[in-house]
């Protein structure tokens, strides 16, 4: 029975369970010799696949020449690169020289709140309480020299400036409500001395909080030096909610505004202007908005150049009333202006221009003159010829090495028929082209001028040759690649790398799932599987068949030893 515990040869002497694998590694012959046949096949398989991809890339590298217009590349030059430079954009720009005469270029539209934002601060009222956008810090600062001191919870900006007044300082200092600024000028005229700022040893912020310590000095009335502040002493703060800053134009409230058409949300109870700005900047409004606060007013830089303005209009909100933006100062950007050759002022709303010259982009970047010239790029085509005479070489290389003597298809010879074919294809005439020109031999292209029967023949390219082809005939060598006819070395090699390499070409067949060896392989399998079936079965007939010995042996053992002692019984 199954599991039965075996120990060959007891009784007969013989070793059976030797003799059963002895003669199941005969009866197992045939099947390694199929196991083989299946390595052998998937090792086909493989180099079938990479013979494929690597003729697929030479016939990607030949329909270029059909295709991708190998002989319609141009570059564009311009003999003044820094009033323009130029790219060939189009497939088929004319060849030629252009004068562009540029007299102006193109620039944005730019809108800004007319007035400031903030309120204007009340010079009356204790510095804390005033409404300046900085606080002021407790303490003492310096004019010239002259500490003074200020407390902001008790004084006010009219307190503090008479104090200045009457420090001995030499300075004036007072305050414009208009502009919401403060100066600081020279009492004596005619000083043109430098109004010295601060000192080391303040305490206080004072000057930094009124915006004059980085200002600029200069002459003013009465020919004494004059220090004004940068900014309006009200200006908003833009981190803060709109609903906590002091607007000059009173409480903005929520809803929308449009700017270019485009709805903008606001709400003064969650919104920062940064918050308002950025939200301008991330819509489809095509403008670039900032918050100067240099100036406390918000800032529009129209994304697309020329003439137009920027389209602000009220909705539910009146943040456009708030910040000054419903009568925006605006400065309309211009038109770009230039002529070709001499001809008539063109304009156009972009630097960037791409319909004056046809297949031609160029880019205007100052006023001046500069000619663009369009020219065939032989450079580019002589890459494009190298690029195909590289991927055939790789092709013929593949070819020789999967069918040389070590190779997995040396005894393939639908395989070496496409090695001869292509060799066949690439140095045959292209029938039907007039010129001087009617094959690659004609233009350069050739195995080298020495043979080695040893060794695998690579197309070589001789620029010269080439190159001179190309300025004598452009069109004929052209044709000798791919023509209307269809008879170009291109057009035949595309042909026929089309029908050997794409889905349902023979190589295709042969190594893609369940193709031609696959089901070779399956054939195989199948066999093996048939053969290790009647194997086993044979092996457990000679198990049954050698155990049926030893029982019969054994049997027989017992009765000779039964009949042996009979003969040695006495009477």
């Amino acid at each position: 029975m199954s599991g039965t515990f075996n120990i060959g040869g007891l009784v007969t002497g013989l070793d059976t369970n030797t003799i059963i694998s002895q003669l199941m590694a005969i009866e197992k012959q045939p099947v390694t010799r199929l196991q083989s046949q299946v390595t052998k096949f998937n090792t086909q398989k493989s180099a079938v696949t990479e013979l494929r991809t690597q003729l697929q890339t030479l016939r990607g590298k030949v329909q270029d020449f059909r295709l991708m217009g190998v002989f319609s590349q141009f570059k564009a030059t311009s003999s003044d690169e820094k009033v323009l430079t130029s790219t060939v954009s189009g497939a088929s720009p004319v060849v030629g020289s252009y004068a562009l005469n540029v007299t102006q270029l193109a620039s944005s539209t730019m809108a800004a709140s007319n007035g400031v934002l903030g309120h204007a601060i009340n010079p009356a009222a204790t510095l804390a309480s005033s409404g300046m956008t900085t606080s002021v810090t407790a303490g003492t600062f310096s004019i010239n020299g002259i500490s003074i001191t200020v407390d902001p919870t008790t004084q006010t900006l009219d307190q503090v400036l008479t104090a200045i007044n009457g420090s001995g300082a030499g300075v004036t200092a007072t305050y414009n409500a208009t502009t919401d600024k403060i100066a600081i000028q020279n009492t004596t005229p005619g000083n043109t001395n430098l109004i010295n700022l601060g000192a080391t040893a303040d305490t206080s912020n004072f000057l930094e909080a009124v915006n004059v310590t980085q200002a600029t000095q200069s002459t003013g009335g009465g020919g004494s030096t004059v220090v004004t502040g940068t900014r309006n002493l009200g200006a908003i703060d833009s981190t803060k909610t709109l609903n906590q800053v002091t607007f000059a134009n009173g409480a903005m409230t929520a809803g929308t505004f449009k700017i270019n058409g485009v709805s903008i949300a606001v709400d003064p109870t969650t919104d920062t202007m940064s918050d308002v700005v950025q939200r301008i900047n991330d819509s489809d409004a095509q403008v670039s908005a900032s918050y100067d606060s240099a100036t406390d007013s918000l800032r529009f830089v129209a994304k697309t150049l020329g003439s137009r303005t920027i389209n602000f209009a009220a909705g539910t909100s009146n943040f456009l009333a708030v910040t000054n933006l419903a009568s925006a100062t605006q400065t309309a950007g211009s038109d770009v202006q230039f002529t070709i050759n001499g001809g008539p002022v063109q304009t156009r709303n972009t630097n960037e221009v791409s319909d004056a010259i046809g297949g031609l982009t160029v880019r205007l970047l100052s006023t001046g003159t500069s000619t663009v010239t369009i020219a065939a790029d032989d450079t580019k085509i002589v890459d494009s010829v190298k690029s195909f005479i590289t991927a055939f070489n790789e092709a013929v290389d593949k070819l020789v090495s999967l069918t040389g003597t070590d190779g997995a298809l040396k005894d393939d010879g639908t395989i070496k028929d496409v090695k001869s074919t292509l060799q066949t294809l690439v140095f045959g005439t292209a029938t039907g082209v007039t010129g001087s020109y009617t094959s690659l031999i004609d233009l350069g292209i050739t195995t080298g001028e020495t043979f080695d029967a040893g060794s695998t023949s690579h197309l070589q390219l001789n620029e010269t040759t080439f190159t001179e082809a190309l300025r004598t005939g452009r069109t004929n060598v052209q044709n000798v690649f791919n023509n209307s006819g269809s008879t170009g070395v291109a057009d035949q090699l595309s042909t026929y790398l089309d029908s050997i390499t794409k889905v349902g070409g023979f190589l295709n067949d042969r190594a893609k799932s369940s193709g031609s060896i696959d089901r070779q392989v399956q054939d195989i399998n199948d066999r093996i599987e048939r053969l290790n079936q009647s194997i086993a079965k044979k092996e457990t007939r000679l198990k049954k068949q050698f155990s049926a010995l030893e029982q019969f042996s054994a049997r027989m053992q017992s009765q000779s030893s039964a009949i042996s002692a009979l003969g040695n019984i006495s009477y």
